[in-house]
């Protein structure tokens, strides 16, 4: 007689089967992210006292938020322990009988399937209701604190965001001004007509810089690339100042495929008055990110203890050659501008 006929298969897919319930009622899942979130709040402190030493200086909210959770999570987690302990407790039972009906069915592993069938169902009977009870009590102790956790994760992932952003600009192949502070960073394609230039796009308080991140075949044997390698560049960049229209949009390709746009529409003599990008996030929420970016209003999200940009006036020529410059009005951060005509280092008076 073969396995396939007697009930050996099916009363091992049953002993699989119980396996997975033991530790869904012993609630494995919600220890390990009650522990989780434990983790991520304790580590908060060191990474944000690590990006601010960085440079980071914007969303001042990430080290009032995170003092909030810690105070709010201690009674949260010790009410969600106690739940979950009663829960097992509860569970226990059941699940002893579970384990008593296995038992029993050990014996008929080398019976004809048809003839252990009967205590096979009554089994299976019995486990989907067990289930049934472990999904109840998972929901009800996830409840007790899952909002709470979905709450740390959003900032840890807001802090690692922040942590990845000043990654890539230490790798980058261009370097920020003097006072110049980095506000966000997100993956996009430099559209001109039908090419696509893949890369990274930074925001920053004074400046919106697009940087070529694309890998290049460098060897091929028979047509296939055995060397390669990233090549980077500063692509395309434009002052906030310089940025007269700024655009968001969704292309839809197909039913369920949709592409966020951003477009740029840039005043003055630039190279590319229009600068299309497709970003890897929500371009709307770039937008407006943007534009509070060229207003100033971002300032209110610098943290305590960062230096004060100073704002300076540009005139509207140059002193020297009388040569019109683009940037004339406000700007923050720099106390010299240099004339695209002459060359010559304009002081600039404060504001």
């Amino acid at each position: 007689m073969t396995q396939e006929n007697t009930a050996a298969a099916t009363i091992g897919r049953l002993e699989s089967r119980i396996g997975r319930v033991h530790q869904n009622a012993l609630m494995t899942r919600q220890r390990d992210r009650l522990g989780q979130v434990d983790a991520s709040l304790a580590r908060m402190p060191q990474q944000l006292a690590q990006l601010r030493a960085r440079g980071y200086i914007y969303k001042a909210h990430m080290e009032d938020q995170a003092a909030d959770l810690v105070q709010r999570w201690a009674p949260v987690r010790a009410a969600a322990t106690n739940d979950l302990e009663a829960q097992v407790l509860d569970l226990r039972h059941e699940m002893n009988l579970i384990d008593d009906a296995m038992r029993r069915l050990q014996p008929l592993k080398a019976r004809p399937l048809s003839t252990a069938q009967p205590s096979i169902q009554r089994l299976e009977t019995d486990l989907a209701a067990l289930e049934r009870r472990i999904r109840a009590a998972q929901r009800a102790v996830e409840g007790a604190y899952g909002a709470m956790a979905d709450s740390v994760q959003t900032l840890a992932s807001e802090i690692q965001g922040c942590k990845d952003l000043l990654d890539a600009l230490a790798g980058a192949s261009f370097a920020l001004e003097t006072g110049e502070a980095p506000v966000a960073f997100t993956e996009a394609r430099w559209i001109d007509n039908s090419s696509q230039t893949e890369g990274m796009l930074f925001l920053t308080d004074r400046r919106l810089l697009f940087e070529r991140h694309e890998r290049v075949a460098r060897r091929r044997i028979l047509f296939v690339t055995t060397s390669s390698e990233i090549v980077k560049g500063l692509h395309w960049e434009a002052p906030l100042a310089d940025v007269e229209r700024v655009e968001a949009t969704e292309v839809r390709r197909a039913l369920a495929s949709r592409r966020e746009r951003l477009s740029i529409i840039t005043q003055g003599r630039a190279a590319v008055p229009r600068a299309e990008f497709e970003l890897g996030t929500d371009s709307n929420a770039w937008r407006e990110l943007l534009l509070r970016c060229q207003s100033g209003d971002i300032g209110s999200e610098r943290s305590d203890g960062a230096p004060e940009v100073l704002e300076y006036i540009v005139p509207a020529r140059c002193p020297s050659c009388a040569g019109s410059l683009p940037q004339a009005g406000r700007i923050r951060g720099s106390a010299s501008i240099r004339c695209e005509y002459c060359g010559m280092t304009i002081p600039l008076e404060q504001a």
